[in-house]
Formats: structure tokens, sequence, C-alpha cells
């Protein structure tokens, strides 16, 4: 019987071990790009509609949620649409 031959290769098993490290990244990626998006959208909506962005305007904003992330879309959802924000 040849057990070397049925054994899980060292290149096996780096793959599978890169493969579910790269997971959370793409799917951190993916969370920035939709919130990125989002924020996009409703950044030109409240311009059309009102005229008021705070800071900047809405290509900044979703280059700064594409960076910064979900806290960045929290901070521009606070400035923007919270009750601190109606007052």
């Amino acid at each position: 019987m040849d057990f070397h031959s049925s054994n899980i290769g060292s290149e096996h098993l780096m793959t599978f071990s890169l493969t579910w490290s790269l997971l959370p990244i793409i799917a951190t990626i993916l969370v920035h790009i939709a919130f990125s998006a989002a924020v996009f959208n409703d950044a030109k909506r409240l311009q059309s509609k009102h005229d008021s962005l705070a800071f900047v305007n809405s290509w900044i904003w979703s280059l700064a949620v594409l960076v910064g992330g979900v806290f960045v879309a929290l901070a521009y959802w606070v400035i923007h649409h919270s009750t601190i924000a109606k007052h």
C-alpha cells in the first residue's frame, strides 16, 4: 500500500489555505464597492433634491467610502440622514 500518493501534498494544502485566507479580503473589497455605490447614488439624489452635501461632492464621498469602508459610510449617514443632521 502506497500511503505517500494518497496523502494531500504540501502544494495542495498551501493552495487550500491561500484560497481560504483570500476570501475575507475579497468579501471586504465587495462590501467597500457596494457601500461606495450606495453612497454615490444617495449623494447624487441629495444633490439633485436639495443641492446640499456636507463638505464635498458625491464623487469624493464615494471615493472616501471606497477607501474607508463601513466607518466612512456610517459617518456619511450621520452627517446626512440621522436626527443629528436634522438640527
